[in-house]
């Protein structure tokens, strides 16, 4: 994004001279508004307090931690308050002198064991290593709490809620991290509700099981169902995805332990847990460790997991799609801003008046303030949408529904001949349907002509996919809508992959259900949709600066076929940004391939991989723009977009607590010290806590050739320009236009198509 001096643009740790410079340009553009966030202070008591690395080494040897820890444990009024990992040792205070030996003895044996504790570093606010002894110090003291941690975020299983008709418990937790900031160091805590579903995985197998007889694939069935499932494991309360089940593998067998002695799953989880499996002849579910979990000497991989102890998590698309069940879930989990807040002080007062997490921040000569941190904001201006000579205000609420009907779009794309499907029985009907689309369209400038209607004798995707082969041979229509029935999974993508796939034209699904509605906002966006397949565009935005490309990126891994994934671009092909071209490409591994916008955008990239994504994709972009451009200079902004963050922000009204009103910008406090970063509320969200989406710049170019100057403030103006920009919505977006439809792009390719489209497609919205 921005970039006014020297050649090195890369955000970082290793460039805070130029973050700070950023920094005080952040302060322009927009209303100013007072916000409170989810977020709590955290102060020493001493203002020499600094945190000291030391290495431990036992003589003997101690491999195991447990023993390392009590013998240190005797020298607790000596050494005062730490925290060891079973190599290095961290303290806030300073030994001396800097090699330290002390001795202990073995409980079981009375050997002398010396222990040399060697000063190694003081360790800088703000480094990595600090913010996790802080982390770790945090999460042995909310053990305290009477809490279950469960993955890694607290749950108060004591506090669940049992939905017996559904088999499901709602378990509310908290999720908490301490960070350093630009307004020093916050604890932040998150709200979370885990939905724990009652039925385990052996339940489920024996769903599967009982039609053994009638069905000779069911064990593959049963693994394609379970494969990608996360599911809690009832003995250690740590969530695992299932990667694999190995159906000659059951608890009957034996396995091999660290101490090479041979013992069954039945008579294991019997002896360390007290648990009679109650079926001996389950397979055993396999899960890849995390790289980042893997101990030191583990031997293995993967995690052997017993069907029996493993409950499901989540809920699955079926419940999903069942509105009453959602509403259940949606009344305990959605809350209002007041509520949360509530719930935010009544959590950091559970922790300041339990005694043992008090007296742990006391040994560290630490303090919490009980009250959540107040910060700026600033609500950029509202935006207007350019239709076909006509301007409209977006609205307060970055919502401009009502007006679609009436409003002529941008550009509207040339149609010669399309044609509708539907079945015969309701041909009335689609004939009515057909007329006021047309209607509905007209009004919006948009003249489709009389279409070619094909009645079809029944609705078996065999006569559609036939049938449509005879249309296209025929007719050679530039477009196709086919009204499919009410269930459409089957219908739907097996058309889809016909003509994207092997006969490539536009085409839109209408379910017959949504046919019968006389519903004119629906009419619209139908028009819109058909608009855009074709090469139209119903709105833009103004973006001033010319011949500027925005790119957005995102992945998603597929479900046919869980070993691959899809990563799709959308890039923008005029002044106007309202042509597109889009590619998807298939990727072997699961990988966490990032989601960006760039100007270039890219989407869910946690923090720990902005190194990796500086050394791939930023510098893959830079050499293809060398190769292409020469030595002539190419701006180049790269942005990394996170929507899954547990931030929050709320007006700071006493009264009554709201969400921030759509284009609320915070560039302040909260953000990283050492990166360009931001949060942008872009929509508006009345019954729920609004989520912002984190922006962060890694590096950026752009006035090196722009003729605007892309201060920070400009960044953040087109940045909620663009979320007006996904014409699937007649309202603001969490992410970028181009970001949006290149995750709508990379789920379509994923799970309806399951290999990338035709190229003759890559120039039209063929996915919307």
């Amino acid at each position: 994004m921005t970039s006014q001096s020297g050649p090195q643009q890369e955000f970082g740790p290793q460039n805070v001279e130029r973050v700070t410079e950023l920094l005080e340009s952040l302060k322009t553009g927009g209303q100013e508004i007072q916000l409170i966030t989810n977020h709590f202070q955290i102060s020493t008591t001493n203002p020499d307090w600094s945190l000291y690395q030391y290495q431990v080494d036992f003589n003997p040897v101690q491999d195991r931690i447990n023993n390392q820890t009590g013998l240190l444990s005797a020298h607790e009024d000596l050494l005062g308050a730490y925290i060891f990992d079973g190599t290095l040792l961290f303290s806030s205070k300073k030994y001396k002198p800097d090699t330290l030996e002390l001795t202990s003895k073995q409980k079981y044996n009375d050997t002398v064991v010396i222990i040399t504790i060697k000063f190694i570093s003081i360790i800088e606010k703000g480094d990595y290593e600090f913010i996790q002894v802080l982390n770790s110090l945090l999460r042995r003291s909310l053990v305290n709490l009477n809490l279950t941690l469960v993955g890694r975020k607290f749950c108060d299983a004591e506090a669940k809620i049992s939905i017996p008709k559904y088999k499901l418990q709602l378990w509310p937790g908290f999720e908490t991290s301490i960070g350093n900031y630009a307004g020093g160091l916050f604890l932040k805590s998150g709200i979370h509700t885990k939905c724990i579903r009652e039925e385990t995985v052996l339940d489920f197998f024996k769903e599967f099981k009982e039609n053994e007889g009638e069905n000779s694939h069911w064990m593959v069935q049963f693994k394609m169902s379970v494969i990608g499932s996360e599911v809690l494991n009832r003995c250690d309360n740590q969530t695992y995805i299932i990667n694999d089940v190995d159906e000659d593998y059951n608890t009957k067998l034996t396995f091999f332990k660290e101490d090479e002695y041979g013992i069954s799953y039945i008579d294991y989880y019997k002896q360390k847990y007290g648990i009679n499996l109650s079926s001996y002849c389950q397979p055993i579910l396999l899960s890849q460790k995390n790289n980042s979990f893997i101990n030191e000497g583990d031997k293995s991989d993967v995690v052997f997991l017993i069907p029996e102890l493993c409950s499901f998590t989540g809920i699955t698309d079926a419940m999903k799609k069942n509105h009453r069940l959602m509403a259940v879930l949606n009344k305990h989990r959605r809350v209002g801003s007041s509520e949360i807040i509530d719930r935010y002080n009544s959590f950091i007062n559970r922790i300041l008046t339990t005694p043992k997490f008090a007296e742990s921040l006391k040994k560290w000569n630490l303090t919490l303030s009980n009250k959540l941190v107040t910060i700026p904001g600033r609500v950029l201006p509202q935006e207007s949408l350019h239709g076909n000579n006509y301007i409209f205000p977006a609205g307060n609420k970055a919502n401009w529904t009502v007006q679609l009907s009436k409003l002529p779009m941008f550009t509207c794309a040339e149609i010669q001949r399309w044609v509708v499907l539907g079945p015969e029985e309701n041909g009335a009907e689609v004939r009515q349907f057909t007329n006021t689309l047309l209607q509905v369209a007209k009004g919006m400038s948009f003249n489709l002509p009389q279409p070619e209607i094909v009645d079809l004798k029944d609705t078996s995707a065999s006569t559609y996919l036939t049938t449509l082969d005879q249309v296209i041979n025929e007719m050679d229509p530039s477009f196709i809508l086919c009204v499919i029935p009410k269930s459409p999974s089957e219908h739907y993508n097996l058309i889809k992959r016909q003509l994207c796939l092997n006969r490539p034209v536009p085409s839109q699904m209408v379910l017959l259900k949504q046919m019968k509605k006389k519903d004119m906002v629906l009419y619209a966006k139908i028009s819109i949709k058909i608009n855009c397949k074709l090469g139209g565009a119903p709105w833009r935005v103004f973006i001033p600066e010319k011949n500027m490309m925005i790119v957005g990126f995102d992945v998603c891994h597929g479900k046919q076929n869980k070993s691959k994934s899809y990563g799709a671009l959308i890039a923008t092909m005029n002044d106007t940004h309202t042509t597109y071209f889009s590619c998807v490409h298939e990727y072997e591994s699961r990988q966490e391939l990032s989601n960006n916008f760039a100007i270039s955008i890219a989407n869910g990239v946690e923090d720990g991989q902005l190194s990796h994504v500086h050394q791939t994709e930023v510098d893959m972009l830079k050499k293809t723009c060398k190769e292409l451009y020469g030595e002539k200079k190419v701006g180049l902004a790269f942005v990394i977009v996170k929507i899954c963050n547990n931030t929050r922000f709320f007006c700071n009204n006493p009264n009554i607590y709201q969400n921030p009103p759509p284009g609320t910008v915070i560039d302040n406090t909260v953000t990283d010290p050492t990166m360009y970063d931001f949060y942008l509320v872009s929509q508006n969200i009345p019954n729920d806590a609004a989520t912002p989406t984190h922006y962060n710049v890694i590096w950026d170019t752009l006035n090196e050739t722009t003729v605007t100057n892309f201060t920070p403030t400009i960044v953040q103006r087109l940045t909620y320009k663009l979320t007006h920009m996904s014409y699937n919505y007649s309202n603001t977006q969490k992410v970028p236009g181009p970001c949006h439809m290149a995750h709508k792009l990379a789920s379509f390719t994923a799970e309806s198509l399951g290999t990338p489209a035709n190229p003759v497609l890559e120039d039209l919205l063929y996915f919307m």
